[in-house]
């Protein structure tokens, strides 16, 4: 189907809501590390909910994919076209709005199309927060985070998006709109249809807005970092503050000496001794005089082999300190030859997996692991960097070695191969092989009912 052709198609937008100029299509036709390209002829930012639900019946009419798509910055190649598909972009980027912001019962609606950042930013103007954070926040969009069920660095605190989802508004088959955005915290009629909806990568509708729960801004926020040579310690000082501090804790994050290293590639430099650091963030939600000696009078008697330890004096060193865990990734890309992977293990078999997996990678091959995540949610980010005498036509086996090493260890310590990510492009060949046949078998009869002629983001996770 040629340019002139859609545009025909889609004549019902105004003009500012498409476009044919295939230097903008193809900023939006790969993925933020660069492992997939895909093609296009036609981009959509739509302005309105009747809008999406026009393209939607439109695209059924004329048998044409829609690729839905936010801030693209998901890592699965789940938010980019294929190649040759005759797959439209759908961006979601206009629907921006913040539609109401509930003070009396804590809640916000807002839609698909906000900057995780600017939202954060308009709720502290009222002394609330918004549950998610993470290293994508000036770009990543909100409907992209629902639809990926993202996790982020703040699930100790207030758990996953799924908790948090009050309700939903999504476009699904023949343009029907499905709209409950109602604040209530409970609603026990039958199934929760949202629940589907959250996680399922655009495949089964368009998630257009939400209503979120949010809560109270802390007073102060403060960061402790600490060095340790064994993850067992970083474990315990898990476990220890989780009891001393409890719901004053709102990160807990691991990283190990390769992944700090790697950061001076990008021209973050600091003093590294230890095997491993753990970044904890502490927040403020009580009346308490002094909170950083308040800190250290809990923690004094803790009887834990821990060194390097650094307790941030204000909002300046907060953001220090996070900007070294949240620039790994981007030093990561600097690597020659890295294999991702975003795995959750339980807490009390992580280190057993660690060390297992080290060694039997480097036994394997000349590799370097890039280990850095989330204690608080069991997500670690276990990256692989290969030696660069690897040749071009060897990576692929490479890869799969590595990924049957990773995998296979994930599954035996009762983990998940995707912690936070989602399965996109990347990840569905490893799905087919990890998850049941009858778990399969049912998620692609749901896919039928909500999308039976196959034009929600097709090729992705299944």
């Amino acid at each position: 189907m040629n340019k002139e052709e859609l545009k025909n198609i889609f004549q019902f937008l105004e003009n500012s809501e498409y476009s044919l100029d295939q230097d903008i299509i193809n900023n939006h036709c790969i993925d933020w590390r660069g492992d997939f390209i895909g093609t296009s002829d036609i981009i959509l930012f739509p302005k309105s909910t009747s809008a999406i639900s026009k393209i939607i019946k439109a695209c059924e009419k004329n048998h044409i994919p829609i690729i839905p798509q936010g801030g693209n910055t998901g890592l699965v190649g789940g938010s980019v076209p294929r190649k040759d598909k005759g797959e439209i972009i759908l961006n979601l980027k206009n629907m921006n709005n913040i539609r109401k912001i509930n003070l009396t019962d804590n809640s916000v609606i807002i839609e698909s199309g906000c900057i995780l950042e600017d939202l954060k930013k308009k709720l502290q103007e009222h002394e609330m927060e918004f549950p998610l954070n993470m290293g994508s926040k000036g770009s990543c969009q909100v409907g992209g985070n629902i639809a990926t069920n993202a996790g982020g660095v703040n699930y100790i605190k207030y758990g996953s998006i799924r908790q948090n989802i009050l309700g939903l508004e999504v476009i699904t088959t023949s343009g029907e709109i499905i709209s409950n955005l109602s604040s209530i915290k409970k609603n026990n009629t039958g199934l929760d249809l949202k629940q589907i909806f959250i996680g399922s990568e655009g495949t089964l509708g368009i998630i257009t807005a939400a209503t979120f729960r949010i809560y109270k801004k802390p007073q102060e926020r403060c960061i402790l970092w600490l060095g340790s040579d064994c993850v067992s310690e970083i474990l315990k000082t898990y476990s220890y503050f989780t009891k001393i501090f409890c719901d004053q804790i709102s990160s807990f994050e691991l990283m190990n000496k390769k992944s700090l290293e790697i950061l001076k590639k990008i021209g973050i430099e600091f003093r590294i001794t230890k095997e491993y650091y753990c970044l904890i963030e502490l927040s403020n939600f009580q009346d308490i005089q002094n909170f950083q000696d308040y800190i250290m009078d809990k923690i004094a008697n803790i009887n834990l082999n821990l060194e390097d330890v650094i307790l941030t004096k204000n909002e300046q060193e907060n953001i220090k300190f996070w900007n070294i865990r949240e620039s790994i990734p981007l030093a990561e890309k600097k690597e020659n030859f890295v294999i991702k992977h975003d795995v959750s293990i339980p807490l009390e078999r992580m280190e057993q997996f660690i060390n297992e997996t080290d060694q039997k990678l480097k036994k394997n091959f000349s590799a370097e692991i890039i280990n850095f995540g989330h204690i608080g949610d069991n997500n670690l980010h276990y990256n692989v960097s290969v030696s660069k005498n690897i040749k071009p036509n060897e990576e692929k086996r490479v890869l799969k070695k590595v990924n049957d090493i990773v995998y296979s260890n994930t599954t035996k310590f009762g983990g998940s191969i995707s912690a936070e990510h989602g399965i996109g492009q990347l990840r569905k060949d490893d799905l087919k092989k990890y998850k049941s046949r009858f778990e399969l078998e049912k998620m692609k009869s749901i896919k039928k009912i909500f999308d039976p002629f196959d034009i929600f983001n097709p090729g992705k996770i299944f």
